[in-house]
C-alpha cells in the first residue's frame, strides 16, 4: 500500500511538474500563436512558409521546385517536418502559413524543455531535480558561457538566447530535433530498465569485441599464450583458490614472460613490434585548457563525434548496472553516472579524449571473491604502469595475447548471461542481437586490410559487388549498440506478442535513423563518418515506420480476430 502511495505521489509530481515548465513557456511565447507572422525577414521562416504555401501534392510525388536557383527537386529544399507541419495546420485550421508558423514555433518552444525533464527524470528517477535542471535551462542561457556570441560575461547568461533562436532566427527544426532525441532516450532508458534489451547488447559487445579479437591473438600464438590461457580459464570456470591467494593472471604473466624469455633465447620465437622504449620516471599529465578549445571553435568541429559517444556511454553505464544486479549487487544509479561524469571530465582537463563508464565483468570478479579493495588496487596499479612508462616494457616481456583469456573469459560469461536469463523463445532475439556487433567488428577487418594492403574502404567498397554487401555492413555498424538493442528487443515483444511494445521500438529506430543517430554514414577517403543532421537516412526512417504501422496493424488483427495464431 505504501509502494502504491508513493507511486500515485511521484505521478502527482511528474504532472505538476510538466504542467509548471509547460505554463513558463506558454506564458513567455503566448503572443506568438496568434500572429498572422512573426516578422523576421533574416531568417529561414519565409522559406519555409513558402515551402508551406506552395507546395500543394508535392509532399506526395516527385516534383520539380522551380522557385529556388535554377530549380530543383522538392526533396532537396528542406528537411520536410517544419515545413510540413506549417502546410497540415494551414490546412486544417484555414490559419495563413505566418500563424501556422507560429504554432508549430511556440509549440517547440514549450515541448523542449518537457521532453528533457521526461529524459532526466527517466535516467536518474528524481523528478525534483530534474525539474530544477530545466527550469535552470529555460531561465538561463549556459551556450553563452560555452560559445559566447559577444564577449564571456556573467550577465549575458541571462539572456534570452532560446526566445532568439526560437523566434529570430533558423532553429527551429534543431530545437525539435533535440527534443525527439530526448524523447528517443527516455524509451531506449526505459527499455534497458526492461531488461528486454540490455542483455542482448551485453552479448553482442561481448561476442563481437572481446571474444573474438582476443582469442585470435590466442591462437596466432600458442607457445607463448595458450598455456596461460587454459590456467585463466581453469581457475575462473572452476573457481579454483591458488596457493595464497595468488591472482591467476599474475602467474599467467609470470608463465607468459618465462616462455617468451626461454623461447627467443633458442631464437624460437619472433614477438611482433610493439610500442618503443621510453626512459623510465614519472611522466605526469599536464593540464588542458577546455574553455579555450571550445571557444576558438577547434572543439565544436568534434561534435559529431562527442554527442553519440556521450550518449552511448550513458547507455553501456545503465547496462551494466542492470548486468550487476543479477549478479545481486543494486548500486544506484544517480551516484554511479556522477562519478562517471566528473572522472570524464578530470580526466578531459587533462588531455584524455576517453569517456569514462563503469567496467564490465563484475559477475567474474564477484565469483572469484573480489570486493572493493580491487577496484582500488587496480586503480593504483593502472596509475603506476601509466605514469611511470612501464606499459612499452611490460609489453615487450609479457605480449598482450597472453592475458587475452581474461577479457575472453568476460565475454564469454556476458553471452551466457544473455541467454541465461531470458526465456527459451528470447534467446533467438539474443542471436540477432549479436549481429549489429558482428557487423562492426566485421567492418574493422574490412577497413583493416585496406589499410595494410596501401588501399582505403572508399576504394575497395564498389568492388565487391554482390558478393559482399559492404553497404549494408557499414550501415548496420553505424551505432551498432543502439541497432542491437531495437532489433532484439522488438523481437523479444514480438515472441510475446505485444505488437504495440514492439512498434514503439520500430518507431524509436525511424527516429534514430531519421537524425543519423543510427545506419546514417558518409564514405570518404578519409573512412566512414558520421553523418548526424534531419532526414539523412530517410530509406531506413520510412522503412522502419512501415515497420512499425505493420505491428500496429497486427495488434487490431489478432484482438479481433479468431484463431489469429497458429496454436489456437
Amino acid at each position: 500500500m505504501i509502494g502504491g502511495d508513493g507511486t500515485r505521489r511521484e505521478n502527482a509530481l511528474i504532472v505538476c511538474c510538466v504542467a509548471a515548465l509547460i505554463w513558463l513557456n506558454l506564458y513567455w511565447c503566448r503572443e506568438v500563436f496568434f500572429l498572422d507572422h512573426i516578422g523576421q525577414m533574416n531568417s529561414m521562416h519565409g522559406f519555409w512558409m513558402g515551402l508551406a504555401r506552395l507546395a500543394g501534392d508535392a509532399w506526395y510525388k516527385p516534383t520539380w521546385w522551380r522557385y529556388s536557383y535554377d530549380g530543383m527537386p522538392f526533396e532537396y529544399t528542406y528537411a520536410p517536418l517544419v515545413p510540413g507541419l506549417i502546410a497540415a495546420i494551414s490546412k486544417v485550421s484555414g490559419w495563413p502559413v505566418g500563424r501556422a508558423f507560429g504554432v508549430v514555433a511556440g509549440f517547440v518552444f514549450c515541448f523542449g524543455p518537457v521532453a528533457m525533464f521526461l529524459m532526466a527524470r527517466e535516467i536518474t528517477r528524481r523528478a525534483g531535480w530534474s525539474f530544477i535542471a530545466c527550469i535552470t535551462y529555460c531561465l538561463f542561457a549556459p551556450s553563452q558561457w560555452l560559445a559566447p556570441d559577444q564577449e564571456l560575461a556573467v550577465r549575458h547568461l541571462r539572456d534570452a538566447r532560446r526566445i532568439l533562436l526560437t523566434f529570430v532566427w533558423d532553429d527551429v527544426p534543431h530545437e525539435l530535433a533535440l527534443a525527439l532525441v530526448c524523447i528517443a532516450v527516455l524509451f531506449l532508458v526505459r527499455g534497458l530498465r526492461s531488461r528486454k534489451a540490455g542483455s542482448f547488447v551485453w552479448a553482442g559487445i561481448a561476442m563481437a569485441f572481446l571474444c573474438l579479437g582476443f582469442i585470435f591473438g590466442v591462437f596466432q600464438s600458442p607457445e607463448v599464450a595458450l598455456l596461460p590461457a587454459v590456467m585463466i580459464m581453469t581457475v575462473y570456470a572452476s573457481r579454483l583458490r591458488l596457493p595464497g591467494k595468488i591472482p591467476v593472471g599474475l602467474v599467467a604473466m609470470a608463465v607468459g614472460a618465462i616462455a617468451v624469455a626461454s623461447l627467443k633465447a633458442l631464437h624460437l620465437y619472433s614477438q611482433p613490434a610493439g610500442p618503443a622504449l621510453m626512459p623510465l620516471g614519472v611522466h605526469l599529465p599536464y593540464g588542458v585548457n577546455l574553455l579555450e578549445f571550445l571557444r576558438q571553435g577547434e572543439g565544436w568541429k568534434y561534435l559529431s563525434i562527442i554527442l553519440p559517444m556521450s550518449v552511448l556511454d550513458t547507455l553501456v553505464s545503465l547496462q551494466i548496472l542492470e548486468s550487476v544486479k543479477l549478479a545481486g549487487d543494486d548500486y544506484p544509479t544517480r551516484p554511479s553516472l556522477l562519478m562517471n561524469g566528473v572522472a570524464t571530465l578530470v580526466a578531459a582537463l587533462f588531455g584524455s579524449p576517453f569517456p569514462t563508464t563503469l567496467y564490465f565483468g563484475h559477475m567474474v570478479h564477484k565469483s572469484n571473491g573480489a570486493r572493493a579493495g580491487y577496484s582500488i588496487l587496480s586503480g593504483a596499479a593502472v596509475v603506476v604502469v601509466c605514469v611511470t612508462g612501464l606499459v612499452p616494457v611490460v609489453l615487450h616481456w609479457v605480449p598482450l595475447s597472453v592475458v587475452a583469456m581474461v577479457i575472453v573469459w568476460f565475454g564469454l560469461v556476458m553471452v551466457g548471461q544473455a541467454f541465461q536469463e531470458v526465456s527459451k523463445e528470447h534467446c533467438i532475439a539474443v542471436a540477432l542481437g549479436l549481429v549489429p556487433m558482428l557487423a562492426a567488428w566485421a567492418l574493422q577487418l574490412v577497413e583493416l586490410s585496406a589499410r595494410k594492403s596501401g588501399s582505403s574502404l572508399f576504394d575497395i567498397a564498389p568492388k565487391f559487388g554482390d558478393e559482399l554487401s559492404v553497404y549494408g555492413m557499414i550501415a548496420l555498424s553505424q551505432g551498432s549498440l543502439l541497432v542491437s538493442m531495437l532489433w532484439a528487443a522488438a523481437l523479444a515483444w514480438i515472441f510475446d506478442r505485444r505488437f504495440l511494445h514492439a512498434a514503439l521500438w520500430l518507431m524509436v529506430g525511424a527516429v534514430l535513423s531519421c537524425f543519423g543517430v543510427i545506419h546514417a554514414y558518409a564514405l570518404t577517403a578519409q573512412g566512414v563518418e558520421n553523418r548526424l543532421g534531419f532526414w539523412v537516412a530517410p530509406a531506413f526512417t520510412v522503412s522502419y515506420a512501415a515497420g512499425a504501422l505493420f505491428l500496429v496493424g497486427c495488434h487490431y488483427y489478432a484482438a479481433r480476430a479468431r484463431g489469429a495464431f497458429a496454436e489456437e
